[in-house]
């Protein structure tokens, strides 16, 4: 009896553990400058779902996004963009992704999406592979066509390692690479699901808020 109730301490613990350096990061998603949801123009496998939606503006060199994205179903996120430039304001694109499989303690998360949909741009086909990692570092990395033929990586991790929760001061630093370009950014929490990224984009820097109902 002894051996057994060591046995369950040690399981007990070593399951601790593991939960600690491995969790299944709840992070509070946001658009990226494409609407779907991600880093800054890097997607992640997550997708928005039940009746969350979230909105973002970004203003960048030269132009403002306003980018949304919704869920469609189950597994399912739309996504979309209306871009002001030189004055003019439009309708950019709409994007779909699709959750094959939900992260886990030892699994990735992995998505597919389309972006360009109704546009007259190429459409540009991706997956993506994203996974935490022990301190709250979080992971993406994928390949496609257009502008992912290269591959793409982001990371995100916590500038502070007791802070989270979504709400100020839970800030993360985020990293990425798409499309020849690498972006540097801070993304910080205030309200509940108000968030503002501010960095340095292709040798720019840029700005954005964005918010995730409820």
């Amino acid at each position: 009896m002894a051996k057994m109730n060591s046995q369950l301490r040690r399981g007990f613990l070593g399951a601790i553990l593991i939960l600690w350096l491995f969790p299944i990061q709840q992070l509070l998603a946001a658009p990226t400058t494409y609407g779907s949801t991600g880093l800054v123009e890097v997607p992640t496998a997550t997708v928005v779902q039940g009746e969350r939606i979230e909105y973002g503006y970004y203003h960048l060199k030269r132009k403002n996004d306003e980018v949304f994205a919704i869920p469609l179903g189950n597994h399912l996120e739309g996504s979309g963009v209306w871009q002001t430039e030189n004055g003019k304001r439009s309708f950019k694109n709409f994007n779909v992704k699709y959750n094959l499989q939900r992260e886990g303690i030892f699994r990735p998360g992995i998505s597919v999406g389309v972006d360009n949909i109704t546009c007259d741009a190429p459409r540009a086909g991706y997956v993506v592979v994203s996974k935490s990692l022990p301190f709250g570092v979080r992971l993406s990395t994928g390949v496609g066509t257009e502008r992912y033929r290269h591959g793409f990586w982001g990371v995100s991790t916590p500038l502070f390692l007791k802070v989270g929760g979504g709400v100020f001061p839970d800030t993360k630093l985020l990293c990425e690479h798409i499309d020849a370009k690498t972006t540097y950014g801070l993304r910080i929490a205030t309200l509940k699901g108000l968030q503002f990224t501010v960095g340095w984009r292709d040798h720019e820097p840029f700005w954005g808020v964005t918010y995730t109902i409820p």
